[in-house]
C-alpha cells in the first residue's frame, strides 16, 4: 500500500535537512517501505503559519496526483524515528503518532472528514479538532501512545533541549501521560561536533496567547455543537477552503516533492 508523508513547513531549514536525511533512510532500511512519497508544503508568505492549511495543501496536492496512495501520514518536522516505530498502514486511524500533531489517516476517512480546519490560526487545537471530526463521523481512531506497539519506541525531538536520560524519561512520560513503559523522546545531538540547530521562533504563532485564545474558543464551539450542526460545519470548513492552483512545485525527485505557496493565495475566502 503506497504511502504519502505530508510535512507542514516554514522557516526551519535545519529541521527539514535532518528530517529528509533521516526519515527516508528509516522507512527503507528499518521498515522496509520503499513505495512512498514525501510532500513538503512550505508556506513562504510572511503571515502567521497556518498548520491546518499547510497539511491540507500537502494532502490535496498529493491526492490530486493520483499515484494510488493507500494512506497518509501527517508528520511534524521536528520528530525523527529512532527505534521501534512502524510507518506501515493500519485498518484504523492513528492519532498521536510520535507527537500530538502527527498521525496516520486512511484516505477515505480523511476525505470524509473534509481534512483539517484552516480557520484555526497558527498552531493549537487544530489536531484535536481533526481527531474529533473523525470520531464524530464514526471513523475508528486510536491513540498511538496508548497502543502496545508504542512501547519501547524512541524518537528524536529537535525541539528538546539537552538533558539527562532521567529528565528525558520524565519529559516523555509527562507528554504522553504514561507511568510505565511508553514512547521515549531523546534530544538531538549534532554529529561530529557540528553546531547546534537554529530553532524556529514560535512566539509569533504557537505561543501567541491571542491566537491560542481564538483557537480555544473555536474548538470549544465546535465541540459543543449539536451533531447535525457539527456535521454541517465539518462539510463547510476544511479541504473545500483550499485552492491548490496557487501551489508551485519547487523541487521534485522520485521520493520527495517540495511545494511552496502563499497562505492568502491558496485559502478560499467565504
Amino acid at each position: 500500500m503506497k504511502l504519502a508523508i505530508l510535512v507542514p513547513y516554514k522557516d526551519r531549514s535545519d529541521y527539514i535537512k535532518i528530517f529528509l536525511d533521516n526519515v527516508p533512510r528509516y522507512l527503507e532500511d528499518v521498515n522496509g517501505i520503499r513505495d512512498y512519497v514525501i510532500y513538503v508544503a512550505e508556506q513562504v508568505s510572511s503571515e502567521v503559519f497556518n498548520l491546518s492549511l499547510s497539511r491540507n495543501i500537502a494532502a490535496s496536492f498529493a491526492l490530486g496526483e493520483n499515484k494510488g496512495f493507500g494512506y497518509l501520514i501527517f508528520h511534524d518536522v521536528d520528530v525523527i524515528p529512532v527505534e521501534k516505530i512502524d510507518y506501515g498502514p493500519r485498518q484504523y486511524n492513528v492519532a498521536w503518532f510520535m507527537s500530538a500533531g502527527s498521525c496516520k489517516v486512511l484516505i477515505e476517512d480523511f476525505v470524509k472528514a473534509n481534512g483539517y480546519n484552516p480557520r484555526f490560526v497558527g498552531w493549537g487545537s487544530e489536531d484535536t479538532e481533526f481527531y474529533h471530526r473523525l470520531s464524530s463521523l464514526n471513523c475508528d481512531v486510536q491513540e498511538w501512545h496508548r497502543t502496545g506497539e508504542s512501547k519501547g519506541a524512541v524518537i528524536l525531538s529537535l525541539e528538546m533541549p539537552n538533558m539527562s536520560a532521567a529528565d528525558a524519561l520524565s519529559w516523555s512520560r509527562s507528554y504522553f501521560r504514561y507511568a510505565g513503559d511508553g514512547p521515549l523522546f531523546r534530544p538531538f545531538h549534532p554529529p561530529n561536533g557540528e553546531p547546534g540547530i537554529a530553532r524556529y521562533d514560535k512566539s509569533t504563532d504557537f505561543f501567541n496567547s491571542e491566537y491560542q485564545r481564538m483557537n480555544d474558543r473555536l474548538w470549544a464551539s465546535v465541540y459543543g455543537m449539536p451533531l447535525s450542526e457539527k456535521l454541517n460545519y465539518i462539510k463547510s470548513n476544511g479541504l473545500n477552503l483550499v485552492d491548490v492552483s496557487g501551489v508551485s512545485v519547487m523541487d521534485r525527485t522520485e521520493k520527495i516533492v517540495w511545494l511552496k505557496y502563499e497562505g492568502n493565495a491558496v485559502l478560499v475566502r467565504q
